[in-house]
């Protein structure tokens, strides 16, 4: 299984809180206000992320939907799925700020691309939501509780 991650599979998923797949007071805090605005607008909620193997750049939407009885269904659908050229690199050094959604570093007080994979040396990564991916929850957050207003 790609990222050898065999325990990702649909019985050993389904049904467990998000909670045990969320790390970090940034991305939590992120994924919080996400699933709240789902169900306190009662619409659907999505956003794009990374989630990158050793051979692929991987681009996925995340879509939030409400349940009844405050219920709520994530759905991941993989968006474009590129073949790398070379093989990731391990972060160095002092421990990297990456974006947990999408995967950018940051250098100085810029958000990059790089060929950095996080998962190479989690211990040298320090997982945040950078400020684009805030700015795409925030417009997805509106949009639901716009949709509410006028439905």
């Amino acid at each position: 299984m790609t990222n050898d991650c065999p325990s990702a599979v649909a019985r050993a998923i389904i049904g467990r809180p998000i909670w045990d797949f969320v790390t970090g007071l940034d991305t939590r805090s992120y994924m919080n206000a996400l699933l709240f605005a789902a169900r306190s607008a009662g619409q659907s909620v999505s956003v794009r992320y990374r989630c990158d193997s050793i051979e692929e750049w991987r681009l996925y939407e995340l879509l939030i939907e409400p349940l009844a009885e405050n219920g709520l269904r994530l759905s991941h659908r993989p968006l474009e799925l590129i073949r790398r050229r070379t093989p990731p690199i391990a972060p160095q050094g002092e421990p990297l700020r990456c974006c947990s959604q999408c995967l950018r570093s940051r250098h100085g007080d810029r958000w990059e691309d790089s060929d950095i994979h996080p998962a190479l040396e989690p211990h040298k990564v320090d997982f945040v939501v950078c400020p684009l991916c805030k700015a795409e929850a925030q417009k997805a957050i509106r949009t639901a509780f716009s949709a509410r207003a006028y439905s």
